[in-house]
């Protein structure tokens, strides 16, 4: 390894070692003042920017000429997995850029050799491996950039026709939905538009998505009018089941709740008592004498 100056015009930026998306040349300037001394662009022995390209994008936009590098002799492996790692430990990587690293690592390194190097937080199984490019394309890559949609929802997603991908995913740059909101959502649209065959953007506009954008908690009242959407005879039992609740003027510390989807008839009852004499007081009547 050689640390040296070297012009700016001299090095190869064809991006094959780059992960970045988007650039980040500004966070590699205060890089510089945080790491004194240490070189933020490496280069292999082809002079082409292994780790940096951030870097020399802020250089050459400043007007500089020159920088010091350090100069190794890598492989296409190696080099990838020295950028990641630098990049991941010093900058961060979103989701886009870690499935740019499978993308040009899977073809020159095991699986799991990988994983020992980098300590990767993506299962590659055969289902990422067969959408990778999907999953690359314009349409996921916002998404991803801002952590808005996680790989298994993605992943799920493909599976729609375009013209639902782009909505859906555009539900979730709009609202921050947690990994399990996200799984509710995608099940019970797939489960509308197989029913109705209709489109994801007229469920938007049905059950008027979006006039919940602005609202404080978006998210529950969007799961609701899906659900609701969904389960339309559930939801004329539990109509019915609250009216006849409602009708009982149950005390205030008297609860009474159905199975789930009313799946059996029995009922639960929930009585909250402020002690236990208070309790042996409800409970004696009831007891056997015996």
């Amino acid at each position: 390894m050689i640390t040296q100056n070297k012009n700016l015009s001299e090095l190869v930026t064809s991006g094959y070692y780059n992960l970045s998306f988007p650039l980040k040349p500004g966070l590699f300037a205060d890089l510089k003042q945080k790491l004194p001394g240490f070189p933020l662009v490496i280069i292999d022995k082809n002079n082409e920017i292994v780790f940096g390209l951030d870097y020399y994008h802020y250089l050459v936009s400043a007007g500089h000429t020159d920088v010091e590098v350090l100069q190794v002799d890598t492989q296409q492996a190696e080099g990838l997995i020295l950028n990641y790692n630098l990049k991941n430990r010093f900058i961060g990587l979103n989701l886009f850029e870690k499935l740019v690293f499978l993308k040009k690592i899977i073809p020159v390194m095991d699986t799991a050799e990988v994983y020992r190097e980098t300590g990767l937080d993506i299962a590659v199984t055969p289902e990422l491996m067969s959408k990778l490019d999907m999953l690359l394309g314009d349409l996921f890559r916002d998404a991803f950039i801002r952590e808005s949609i996680t790989i298994k929802s993605a992943l799920s997603v493909c599976d729609f026709p375009e013209q639902d991908r782009v909505v859906i995913l555009d539900l979730f740059l709009k609202v921050p939905f947690t990994a399990s909101q996200q799984q509710k959502i995608i099940e019970m649209t797939r489960e509308i538009l197989f029913r109705d065959k209709c489109s994801m953007q007229e469920i938007m506009d049905k059950l008027h998505i979006p006039s919940f954008f602005e609202t404080e908690k978006p998210q529950k009242p969007i799961i609701d009018a899906l659900f609701k959407y969904r389960y339309p005879l559930y939801m004329e039992s539990e109509t019915r089941w609250q009216s006849e609740i409602d009708s009982l003027r149950l005390p205030d510390n008297v609860k009474v709740t159905h199975y789930p989807f009313f799946e059996k008839k029995e009922i639960e009852l929930t009585i909250r008592v402020k002690d236990i004499d208070e309790f042996k007081k409800i409970i004696g009547p009831l007891r056997d004498p015996d």
